[in-house]
């Protein structure tokens, strides 16, 4: 099972309280690179000297963590992460210009064959406005520093390829009326996981 979504929307934090519902392993995205300081800054001047450099570390180690996904724990039977492998690409196609994407997808291309596909993919969504107000409120001071039109781009490009998705079930939440601290709402959620089971759905709590 993959937790996925918009910067802030809680896949982290939802990903934590999945893995302990179902007695799952959990896998959290490796944030450690390098070069992500420089990389943001270079967004905020305008450059792109970092971008490259910082893709690769990033698939470089979610490549290794997906290794570890295919190995099976021998008391946990599912698995729980809070990113989709794919979604690298997501951003590499935003940060990376036509010679360095190139390059990128050759790599990209030899690693996604040893790629485990997920049973169920939950996409975690807000609208654009309040996927700001989340990053102004409690984001890094990279992401907060980093231009609104950058994140539009993730915005618009997150969209645009879960719309498209179509390689496992696909469940959509919306998660600006849901809140991870109310059971009530954590156990209605866990209601639509469990009785999804193919093709794309949308929950939209009233």
């Amino acid at each position: 099972m993959v937790v996925d979504g918009l910067v802030k929307s809680g896949k982290t934090r939802l990903t934590r309280i999945l893995s302990e519902e179902f007695n799952a392993r959990l896998i959290l995205d490796n944030k450690e690179n390098p070069f992500i300081q420089d990389f943001f800054q270079d967004i905020v001047q305008g450059e792109s000297s970092y971008g490259l450099k910082t893709q690769l570390i990033f698939l470089l180690n979610r490549y290794a963590q997906q290794l570890e996904i295919r190995q099976k724990g021998l008391f946990q039977k599912t698995t729980v992460s809070n990113y989709i492998f794919y979604r690298d690409g997501i951003y590499a196609h935003i940060a990376l210009n036509d010679e360095e994407l190139e390059i990128y997808k050759k790599i990209f291309k030899i690693f996604s064959e040893n790629i485990v596909t997920s049973d169920l993919v939950i996409y975690l969504q807000t609208s654009f406005a309040e996927m700001m107000r989340r990053i102004n409120e409690h984001g890094t001071e990279e992401e907060k520093n980093t231009p609104t039109e950058y994140w539009r781009e993730v915005f618009e490009a997150y969209n645009y390829y879960f719309f498209n998705y179509k390689t496992s079930p696909l469940l959509v939440v919306n998660m600006e009326k849901i809140d991870l601290d109310n059971p009530t709402d954590i156990q209605n959620l866990i209601k639509e996981i469990n009785n999804h089971e193919k093709g794309t759905r949308y929950y939209a709590p009233a």
